[in-house]
C-alpha cells in the first residue's frame, strides 16, 4: 500500500515534465445552434501557432500557453456558415497556471437578433444564412443571388396558394442572409450567378428559426455550350433564349434503394437541367460523368415508386458518392385544387403564353384526366404529326410525318429526356403527374426546346404536377 502512491507520484511527474513548458487550458466548445458538441472544432490560440482539435464530445486541451493575456479562437464550418469570429473573452496566464474555458457558439434566437435588423425581425421571426462559394476553387461566389420559394395560403376571396420569393445577395466573404421569414416555412432555395443557376435545394424550418444552408455554383469559367439563338414568332417578337447549357468534369456515384435499404435495379437517375442520365444496375448502383460543378438536383424516378430529388454538393476535385432512398408510391388525392393556380404556374413557364401564340397542340391537366389513359403515349397518342407503335409489350412515340427516320424529342419540366430504351417513357412518366403537355412539328418548336436538332424532329414539352408545385414566380 505504500509502494502505490510512490508509482502515481512518479507517473504524474513524468507526465508533467512531457508536457511543453507553460500555462494550460482544458474545456469544451459546444454548437447551441444544433444542441450538440462541436465535434473537430479547432481552439487556436489567436497569439500564437498553438492549436488543438476537439474530441468527439467538443473536449479539448491546450498546453504550452505563454504567461500572459490570450483570446482562443474557434474555426469550424459551422462558424464559417455564420459568418461571425467565434472566441473567447481575455484569459490571463501565469507561467504554470491551468484554466477552463467553455465555448459555444451563440443560439440561433441570439444570432437572428445580432445578424437581422429590428425591421426584418418585425416582418417574421426567421431566418436563413449560409455561406455560397465557387465549386472547385472555394473562393466565396461574390456577386451571386440566393432566391427562397416558399408559397403561402391566401384566404380572402377564394382558397389559394400564393407564392413567396426572397432574395439575398452574396456578400465580399461569401455569406448570405435572408431574414424576416415566416415561422415553420417550406420552400426551396437556389443560387444564381448570371446565366448559371444551381439545383433547387429544400428548406424546411419546422419548429426552428434559424436554418444555416451552404451551397456551391460552377466558377465562372464553367464551359458554355449549346446557345441556341432567338427566333421570332409569329407576332415578330423574338421567342425566349434557351439558357445556355455548362458542363464540366464533376462525378457523381451512388446506389438507389427502398425504405429497406435493399437495392432498386433499373431506377432512371438524371441530373436536372442536363441531359445527363444513367440507369441503375442490379445491385442499385449508378455512375454520372461529365457533370456542372456545384449544388445541383438529382432526381430519381422508377415505376411503382414516388419520385424524389435530392440536392447534391458537386466537385471536379472529387467524385461525390450518394445513396438515395425511394419511398413507395401511395396514391393520394388532392385536398385542394385552384385552377386559378394552375393557370398561373402555367402562365409561369411560358405555356399560356405559346398556347395563345397558337403554333402548337396544347392539353391541360383537365383534358389529361378526361382522356382516362394508362401511359403517357396514350394521352399524346392523338396529337398532329405523333404516332404511337408497338413493339412487343411496349408503346414507343415516333413521328406520323416519317415513322422510320422521324424524330421525336420529348422534355419534361425543362429538361430534355434521353432514351434508353424505345418507350422507356411510359415507366417513368404517367398519366395522373401530367399538369399540361405541348406538341410541336420540326418548324414551329420554339427555340428554348429546339435543341441540337433544331428543324428535324417533332417536339412535345411536358410540365408535371411536382414541378409546377415548386415553380419560380
Amino acid at each position: 500500500m505504500r509502494v502505490i502512491p510512490s508509482l502515481l507520484t512518479l507517473s504524474l511527474a513524468s507526465a508533467l515534465s512531457a508536457q511543453a513548458p507553460g500555462a494550460s487550458t482544458i474545456g469544451t466548445v459546444y454548437d447551441s445552434i444544433r444542441l450538440r458538441p462541436l465535434a473537430g472544432a479547432r481552439i487556436r490560440l489567436d497569439s500564437s501557432g498553438l492549436v488543438a482539435i476537439a474530441d468527439a464530445d467538443g473536449r479539448f486541451r491546450l498546453d504550452g500557453i505563454p504567461a500572459g493575456s490570450h483570446h482562443l479562437r474557434v474555426e469550424h464550418p459551422i462558424v464559417d456558415t455564420i459568418g461571425i469570429a467565434l472566441r473567447s473573452g481575455t484569459m490571463t496566464f501565469g507561467a504554470t497556471d491551468t484554466k477552463v474555458a467553455e465555448l459555444a457558439t451563440p443560439s440561433p434566437e441570439a444570432l437572428v437578433q445580432r445578424l437581422c435588423s429590428p425591421a426584418w425581425r418585425a416582418r417574421g421571426p426567421a431566418a436563413l444564412m449560409g455561406r455560397i462559394r465557387e465549386a472547385d476553387t472555394d473562393r466565396p461566389a461574390v456577386g451571386a443571388k440566393v432566391s427562397l420559394l416558399w408559397f403561402e395560403l391566401e384566404t380572402v376571396g377564394n382558397l389559394r396558394r400564393v407564392p413567396r420569393v426572397r432574395e439575398a445577395t452574396v456578400t465580399s466573404d461569401g455569406t448570405y442572409r435572408i431574414c424576416g421569414l415566416p415561422a415553420e416555412l417550406e420552400g426551396r432555395a437556389q443560387v444564381i450567378r448570371g446565366n448559371l443557376t444551381g439545383g433547387d435545394v429544400p428548406i424546411s424550418f419546422g419548429q426552428d428559426v434559424l436554418v444555416l444552408r451552404s451551397m456551391s455554383i460552377a466558377p465562372i469559367e464553367a464551359i458554355v455550350v449549346g446557345q441556341v439563338k432567338p427566333q421570332p414568332d409569329s407576332t415578330g417578337r423574338p421567342a425566349p433564349v434557351a439558357p445556355p447549357r455548362f458542363v464540366g468534369s464533376a462525378r457523381m456515384t451512388g446506389r438507389v434503394t427502398n425504405r429497406a435499404n435493399q437495392p432498386i435495379a433499373g431506377a432512371r437517375v438524371q441530373l436536372e437541367g442536363t441531359t445527363r442520365v444513367a440507369e441503375t444496375r442490379a445491385n442499385g448502383e449508378f455512375s454520372l460523368d461529365s457533370l456542372p460543378p456545384g449544388t445541383q438536383t438529382v432526381t430519381v424516378r422508377k415505376l411503382g415508386f414516388a419520385p424524389m430529388d435530392s440536392a447534391v454538393d458537386l466537385s471536379s476535385r472529387e467524385t461525390r458518392a450518394v445513396v438515395l432512398s425511394l419511398a413507395d408510391f401511395v396514391p393520394m388525392l388532392e385536398t385542394v385544387r385552384v385552377n386559378a393556380q394552375r393557370e398561373r404556374a402555367l402562365d409561369d413557364v411560358g405555356f399560356a403564353r405559346r398556347k395563345r401564340l397558337g403554333s402548337g397542340w396544347y392539353l391541360d391537366g383537365n383534358e389529361i384526366s378526361n382522356r382516362g389513359a394508362l401511359n403517357f403515349s396514350d394521352v399524346v397518342r392523338s396529337a398532329p404529326g405523333i404516332s404511337v407503335q408497338r413493339s412487343g409489350n411496349q408503346q414507343y412515340i415516333t413521328s406520323s410525318r416519317d415513322p422510320i427516320n422521324g424524330c421525336v424529342a420529348v422534355w419534361i419540366d425543362g429538361t430534355q429526356w434521353q432514351q434508353l430504351a424505345p418507350g422507356d417513357i411510359d415507366d417513368f412518366v404517367k398519366p395522373h403527374e401530367l399538369a399540361a403537355i405541348e406538341v410541336y412539328s420540326p418548324t414551329t418548336t420554339p427555340a428554348e426546346y429546339s435543341g441540337a436538332n433544331r428543324g428535324s424532329c417533332s417536339t412535345i414539352v411536358v410540365w408535371t404536377v411536382r414541378r409546377l408545385d415548386r415553380r419560380k414566380p
